[in-house]
């Protein structure tokens, strides 16, 4: 293995950045985003499309459970390459489309979203740029303003993205618990980082220690479901990019139909489990997980703490476990569940020799038509 990287790296002062990062957007973008939800019950779309592609693919995966589940609108994840490559696409009038990229420069998104304009759908731009072209070619700008990102790992602006999704959605349902709660999530970003931090940076190289045991596999596995479908895919991205392993992300639902067999005692595994019913279904998985000879590591909430989502004691088995201080609605957690994953990543990352903040191959901005 490779001499370990020095401890600062970009990536790591960026996710330090996340709780300032989403607490300025939620007092500064106030404004912008209630504007953008009056226009959007104006419009009364039927129907929701979400475009992306990468990092920006989860977090429009995220947006799909928040707008299915608040605002009971079908939501589609679109195929760029039926507009792009195929010049095809589906009637738009009706539609809201919403495009989320952090730079606003892939040619596809933007020209999925111009497409969608021209024929009668409305736009919304989710972007870290406002003079980008995507910016440019929607009816709303809902802005990230992450400031400038120098890791290409995406981490910081990916957080903004999930938050200003939220925001808005928020001010489309202000009844729900959503609503409620989301003036909330600076201080709880803020607290679930000094957890993920001191459960990360305690111990050297013990079995327990999750960087160690992650940075000597070869493939990973990594798991949640609902909210956190989109937890589980971003941290197994970042494992993939920051570090070279073959980290595969999974619905525990989806897990359980077969890949379950790539479960092993030498591939480790990491699941997100909020608290309440969710929580309870992916216990299912966890079990069938241990049943291969996998201990997996478990990122959770209250439950965690109380003991009630596991029945193990032992000092290592709590070991494998962190219990983030959250008093969050299950549709607010991906936010901070994803702290602790992008800590890992970078910290693997860094036991593995690898360049965190340049990762070879890879370029902050990619363009794909």
């Amino acid at each position: 293995m490779p001499t370990p990287a020095p401890h600062e790296s970009d990536m790591r002062r960026e996710i330090e950045e996340i709780p300032g990062v989403v607490e300025r957007l939620l007092v500064d973008g106030a404004g912008e985003t209630t504007v953008i939800a009056a226009a959007v019950r104006t419009r009364a779309p039927r129907w929701v499309s979400i475009v992306a592609r990468g990092t920006s693919d989860h977090a429009g995966i995220y947006a799909r459970y928040l707008l299915e589940t608040h605002l009971r609108l079908p939501v589609s994840l679109a195929a760029p390459a039926v507009t792009t490559v195929y010049g095809g696409g589906p009637e738009w009038r009706d539609a809201l489309v919403i495009a989320v990229s952090q730079s606003g420069q892939s040619p596809d998104v933007v020209g999925v979203a111009e497409a969608a304009r021209d024929g009668g759908a409305m736009t919304i731009a989710v972007t870290n740029d406002r003079t980008s072209p995507l910016a440019g070619v929607t009816d709303f700008v809902l802005p990230c303003d992450a400031g400038v990102e120098q890791s290409v790992a995406a981490t910081k602006t990916y957080v903004a993205q999930l938050a200003a999704l939220a925001s808005l959605v928020a001010r489309l349902a202000p009844q729900t618990e959503l609503a409620g709660a989301i003036g909330a999530l600076p201080d709880a970003l803020a607290a679930c980082l000094r957890a993920a931090q001191s459960w990360l940076d305690v111990g050297g190289g013990d079995a327990t220690q999750p960087a160690t045991v992650f940075a000597r596999a070869d493939r990973v596995l990594v798991a949640s479901r609902g909210y956190n479908l989109a937890t589980a895919l971003e941290v197994a991205l970042k494992l993939k990019e920051t570090s070279r392993i073959f980290a595969e992300g999974y619905s525990t639902a989806d897990l359980l139909h077969g890949p379950v067999i790539l479960s092993a005692q030498d591939v480790p595994a990491l699941v997100f489990r909020p608290d309440g019913r969710m929580g309870l279904s992916i216990d299912t998985a966890v079990a069938r997980l241990r049943a291969t000879g996998s201990d997996p590591w478990i990122i959770g909430g209250a439950e965690l703490g109380r003991g009630g989502a596991d029945s193990s004691t032992s000092a290592q088995d709590a070991k494998r476990r962190l219990s983030l201080p959250l008093a969050l609605p299950e549709a607010l957690t991906p936010l901070a569940f994803v702290l602790p994953g992008q800590l890992l990543a970078e910290a693997v990352a860094r036991r593995r020799g690898y360049a965190l903040d340049a990762p070879e191959g890879l370029a902050k901005v990619t363009r794909t038509l």
